[in-house]
């Protein structure tokens, strides 16, 4: 039979004693466990009031406020000072009921001081409660949700400081209207730093005090005590700066304090009224609620009734008004992808097959353009792309270029084909016919794709002249023309279609070619070069001649450098902007394929030799051209 392990004090034990092993292998007597009994037993009280079944929350929130009672006039306990209302977070669940208290107050009182500028608060009369619930009362259980407390000020000190604001308040008017009457600024209003004296009339005198006397008596007798605010003005007191009197921080409360000394209420002695700034740790500033004080200026004369006629014809007009039409559907909107068209050098365009050619794989930014459809909106027609003047807005503009601002102006471009009467020959008299969609967006992307081309063969242009500047030995001859060809992108409305949510697919609905605006009128707009040949289309005493033989030569540059492969043609615009190329192209290059659209004339290439004319700049030695033909300009 076995039975616990006894261990026996050593004294006891003999010689003979029984040699039972024990278990109890540490210290014999009180061990380390029994200094911490005191901790266990308040850890065991407080879990005494957790709620039973589930773990106790490790942090809790509290939102804390300051408010007053209400009196018996209103039912509800609590009215909010002056919005002050904080949360505190992470609070320990197993927080005790006197650390509540003093977490509460010290949230309050900083900003119960600051609201209450110069008043003393008397901060041991404040309770601190949990805003009571209707219905049967529940065991107060710390839970993870937020819960609130009230610092609650008692009706009688918070009637006592209603008393004390609205005599501040009319110390303060009187003191601006005296100040007004002797022409000279209050210097409790002043918004500086610095102390200020005034030799002249005391500011209050014994016929004018700063409260009155019914005012003090009411005090005295209502508190059965008297209040440092309302003493002999013949002394001198030091209170905090009120916040009233700061303009731009409240006091803390360790506030420098503002030394006020008392108006001398003889007969015209000399005063000095000292203002000292108080210095504040906060950038915030809390006033106590104003009081409505009635103007001192007299009121404007009465409205004047509006004159008869002229309320009864705005009136007839006004309530007549009705919906253009017109007006609302001469505009197109529509939620657009902007693919814009980069400009590229020549060489990173040869050396990248991704760069060969324009691409609509991602769209720069989701945006929407506005068109004007009337006719008043259609900037001209071509012969086969209309312009509409628009207004395109990008969710992510670029910094800048096309789109960079808000509702940027833009020319907005269709292609169309023209319809004739039928039965009557071709003339002049047409409609405008519009492509079907599958058929639209392929010239569309085909316009974008030879301006994409342009930008990079005027790039190489500019690459040749300034490499023959810059290694001249004599300066250039002539003025350099510096342009350059419109920023512009394609735009393609997409839809989703909702019959079938569960797909991503979308299609195109809409497209548009959008180009930067150029300036001026249709005076400005130049068509310097045609399609058809390599000559101009302007004769010597014609504004932009000069220009056009510019362009002439960039086609000598580009088909020297090219090998006889391509030049740009179909140059238009004015001297800054050029719009609507075409990228002429050798027979070799196409292999009997369609490139560039319908515009390229294989022909115009090969004969470029013999039908281009020299003009003085192909002719300057520093770019080393050969002259082709013997024609001259």
């Amino acid at each position: 039979m076995t039975g616990p392990d006894v261990a026996v004090p050593t004294s006891w034990q003999g010689s003979g004693a029984s040699l039972i092993p024990s278990r109890l292998m540490g210290p014999i007597g009180y061990s380390a466990h029994h200094g911490a009994y005191s901790t266990e037993c308040q850890r065991w009280a407080k879990l005494a009031y957790a709620a039973p079944g589930g773990a106790m929350a490790e942090t809790i929130s509290l939102k804390i406020s300051a408010v007053h009672e209400a009196g018996a006039r209103k039912k509800a306990r609590g009215i909010l000072i002056g919005n002050i209302c904080e949360g505190k977070k992470d609070i320990d669940a197993q927080i005790d009921t006197p650390s509540l208290i003093n977490l509460a107050m010290e949230t309050v009182l900083p900003k119960l001081l600051v609201f209450g500028g110069t008043f003393s608060w008397r901060n041991h009369e404040f309770i601190c409660l949990q805003p009571t619930r209707k219905g049967p009362a529940k065991a107060l259980v710390f839970k993870t949700k937020q819960f609130s407390l009230m610092v609650v000020v008692p009706e009688a000190q918070w009637t006592e400081f209603e008393d004390w604001q609205e005599a501040n308040e009319m110390a303060i008017e009187r003191t601006s209207h005296h100040a007004k009457g002797k022409g000279k600024a209050d210097p409790l209003f002043a918004d500086s730093g610095e102390s200020y004296t005034y030799s002249a009339d005391p500011p209050f005198n014994s016929a004018y005090p700063l409260f009155d006397s019914e005012h003090s008596s009411r005090h005295a007798k209502g508190k059965g005590k008297a209040d440092p605010l309302f003493a002999d003005l013949g002394e001198s007191h030091t209170y905090p700066a009120d916040p009233l009197f700061n303009s731009e921080s409240a006091p803390n409360i360790s506030s420098t304090a503002a030394t006020v000394p008392a108006p001398v209420t003889a007969t015209g002695i000399v005063i000095k009224w000292t203002h000292e700034r108080a210095i504040s740790s906060t950038s915030n500033t809390i006033s106590p609620p104003r009081k409505y004080i009635a103007p001192c200026n007299p009121p404007p004369a009465l409205l004047c009734s509006p004159n008869h006629n002229d309320l009864k014809i705005a009136l007839k007009i006004g309530g007549g008004a009705d919906l253009d039409m017109k007006q609302v559907s001469k505009f197109q909107t529509e939620n657009i992808h902007f693919y814009s068209i980069p400009t590229q050098q020549l060489n990173d365009l040869l050396k990248c097959t991704r760069y060969h050619a324009f691409s609509v794989d991602n769209a720069d930014s989701s945006v929407y353009v506005t068109v004007d459809m009337s006719p008043e909106g259609r900037i001209g027609i071509g012969g086969f792309k209309t312009a509409h003047a628009g207004w395109l807005t990008l969710m992510s503009p670029p910094m800048s270029g096309l789109g960079s601002t808000a509702r940027h102006d833009v020319v907005v471009k269709h292609p169309f084909y023209k319809v004739y009467p039928k039965g009557a020959p071709a003339s002049l008299d047409y409609k405008i016919g519009h492509f079907a969609l599958m058929d639209k967006l392929p010239k569309l992307f085909r316009e974008a794709n030879v301006l994409y081309w342009a930008k990079a063969l005027l790039g190489l242009v500019y690459d040749v002249i300034d490499r023959a500047v810059a290694g001249a030995s004599e300066p250039v001859p002539f003025d350099i023309p510096h342009m350059h060809f419109v920023e512009a992108g394609l735009a393609l409305s997409c839809y989703q279609d909702s019959s079938k949510p569960a797909s991503k697919a979308v299609s195109a609905c809409a497209g548009f070619l959008l180009e930067e605006v150029i300036d001026g009128g249709d005076e400005d707009f130049v068509k310097y070069i045609h399609n058809m040949d390599p000559n101009l289309l302007l004769d010597p005493d014609e504004f932009g001649y000069d220009f056009a033989l510019f362009l002439v030569f960039t086609q000598h540059v580009q088909y020297v450098k090219t090998g006889g492969l391509v030049f740009i043609s179909d140059y238009q615009g004015n001297t800054k902007l050029l719009t609507d190329p075409q990228i002429m192209t050798h027979p070799l290059v196409s292999d009997n394929k369609d490139i560039f659209g319908g515009g390229n004339i294989e022909k115009v290439v090969s004969e470029f030799e013999t039908c281009h004319i020299c003009n003085h700049f192909c002719k300057w030695a520093g770019f080393e051209l050969q002259e082709f033909g013997s024609k001259v300009a």
